[in-house]
């Protein structure tokens, strides 16, 4: 072991002596131009979010909260914007009207999407914004801000989060919150109101599979406001394995639906109209 040791400082004394001034400099000055390498916390990668969309003349009985807008809608500073997520299709099916606004030179609706919408007039991003608020619904996100690579909930970090209790304060006419992004969405708020959910009659929550894996401890009785868990209107939420062929015949569905990320849009649609628009 010592012969060998020995031999291995000889052989990096023999690189170090062969180094020579002009060497040394260069690689001085190549590390020296290298930009350092961001922190996943980086202040590059802080996204915000949008303020909450209500209507101020309307006694709204719903908020529907997303998690975080995506690139896209930040880019767009729009609510949901991405071409395939089914969030203002479904709003569309449910309040009579078909999304009309789209993005990166789309000029309808997805091909996987478009199928099964119910109705033919199309509204701008404005005008379904008004029909979804003066039906009573309000939109938020859970996260006012974050550090975040990408769109994907997963890659949350460090989160600052929306003052939801104080909305509720504004508007105490909402007794109900759907979260449209799925249980990912929920359980970023269980944590942030962890105290709030706690307090006694504060919520209760719907009596289903969804609610429950997401609020255990919050009571189905009571006159709390309720939480209700939607399906995720985003299609990064299906797992590649329900998109099957056996799977979709099993669901009515045929086989062209089996590798396309909506092929559950109407599924999903289904228990947003059971769950937040009954």
């Amino acid at each position: 072991m010592r012969l060998a040791l020995c031999s291995c400082t000889l052989a990096t004394g023999l690189r170090m002596a062969s180094t020579t001034p002009q060497k040394a400099a260069r690689r001085q000055a190549t590390t020296a131009g290298t930009p350092a390498k961001r922190p996943k916390t980086s202040p590059h990668f802080r996204k915000g979010a949008f303020p909450p969309v209500v209507d101020e003349q309307t006694r709204p009985h719903t908020l529907l909260l997303g998690t975080q807008p995506s690139d896209t809608s930040l880019r767009e500073n729009r609510y949901f914007m991405t071409n395939a997520n089914v969030f203002w299709h479904i709003v569309g099916d449910a309040l009579g009207f078909r999304r009309g606004f789209h993005v990166d030179g789309r000029t309808e609706a997805c091909d996987f999407i478009r199928p099964h919408l119910l109705h033919d007039e199309e509204l701008d991003y404005d005008d379904a914004v008004k029909k979804f608020t003066g039906a009573g619904y309000a939109l938020w996100d859970t996260v006012a801000s974050s550090q975040r690579k990408g769109s994907l909930d997963s890659a949350i970090q460090d989160a600052e989060y929306a003052d939801v209790r104080g909305l509720l304060r504004t508007y105490p006419s909402i007794r109900r919150i759907c979260f449209a992004t799925g249980g990912g969405s929920a359980k970023i708020f269980a944590k942030a109101h962890a105290a709030w959910l706690k307090e006694p009659g504060a919520f209760r929550r719907r009596d289903d599979a969804l609610a429950k894996a997401a609020f255990p401890k919050v009571p189905t009785t009571g006159e709390g406001v309720e939480l209700c868990i939607l399906l995720s209107a985003s299609p990064a939420s299906n797992p590649r394995e329900t998109w099957s062929a056996a799977k979709q015949r099993q669901k009515g569905h045929s086989d062209q639906w089996a590798a396309r990320p909506a092929a559950l849009y109407p599924f999903k649609r289904r228990q947003w109209f059971d769950v937040c628009f009954a």
